[in-house]
């Protein structure tokens, strides 16, 4: 399995990046704790520089292993499932320019998490899902079209309605039957849900390309709170190749993106 860090570029609040700051500075110290890529934070796609980035990876030798979109609904307010189609529709297209700039980052996967929305924002559950349906087909189709893979994360029922337990959010993918549209799993989303460990784990091996690192209220691995080393054992023994992703507040404690990291690498490397 390969390692990535989240990053922000310190022009916004960010409770999810261990590391932030200039790319120019963030890129090498992701490089020197030793993580394998980085995980872009971003909002508008046509405002990240693209060569600047280009450069960063290949100096340091990481790669961008995927593209956060949810800046899209926390700060734009637009929303896959919104029952407003024009709102819809530029949730959509904003979506297809994270795969452009995915595809010229030598093809970074890219996240459906909180820009899928809640119900409210169509008014109820039935229109959200019509919507939404409709919205991931646009995106995927457009996907498969770039041979870019889209991740759609098993969220918590405290961060939106759709697709929180695993089994469903793992069906739906399945139905689309495309390479392109793979699960991305979160130990925090798992911890709130409490739907295990290591059954959600192995029954999705077949599709599971991220598993984000972090544990209650977005807190360091190495504050405890979950059973990391059962996370560590299950995606051992299914095979996992894809990423972890550690995502969690980039303070506590001082040099979290270290301690983190060195936390699950001694798990990965002892069990």
């Amino acid at each position: 399995m390969k390692t990535s860090v989240i990053i922000a570029d310190g022009t916004f609040p960010c409770a999810t990046a261990p590391l932030q700051g200039a790319y120019e500075t963030v890129f090498p110290m992701a490089a020197e704790i030793g993580y394998d890529a980085v995980q872009l934070t971003v909002n508008r796609p046509e405002c990240v520089n693209v060569a600047l980035i280009q450069k960063l990876v290949e100096q340091t030798g990481l790669c961008v292993s995927g593209v956060a979109t949810g800046m899209g609904y926390t700060v734009d307010g637009l929303c896959l499932g919104a029952g407003d189609e024009e709102i819809r529709r530029k949730a959509v297209e904003r979506m297809k320019g994270h795969i452009d700039l995915a595809r010229a980052l030598d093809g970074a996967m890219v996240i459906i998490g909180a820009i899928r929305g809640r119900f409210h924002d169509a008014g109820g559950a039935e229109l959200f899902y019509r919507q939404f349906h409709r919205s991931v087909e646009e995106v995927v189709t457009y996907a498969e079209q770039k041979k870019i893979v889209v991740i759609l994360e098993a969220n918590d029922h405290l961060e939106t309605d759709a697709y929180i337990t695993i089994r469903d959010t793992a069906r739906f993918i399945r139905d689309f039957h495309t390479p392109f549209f793979k699960l991305h799993l979160d130990t925090m989303h798992m911890l709130y849900e409490n739907e295990g460990i290591e059954a959600p784990i192995l029954e999705n091996a077949d599709i599971l390309a991220q598993v984000d690192i972090s544990g209650e209220d977005r807190s360091c691995p190495c504050e405890g709170g979950y059973d990391y080393p059962s996370v560590v054992r299950a995606l051992k023994k299914a095979g996992f190749g894809g990423y972890l992703a550690f995502e969690y507040r980039p303070e506590p404690p001082e040099n979290g993106a270290k301690i983190g990291y060195d936390y699950i690498r001694s798990l990965i490397d002892l069990l």
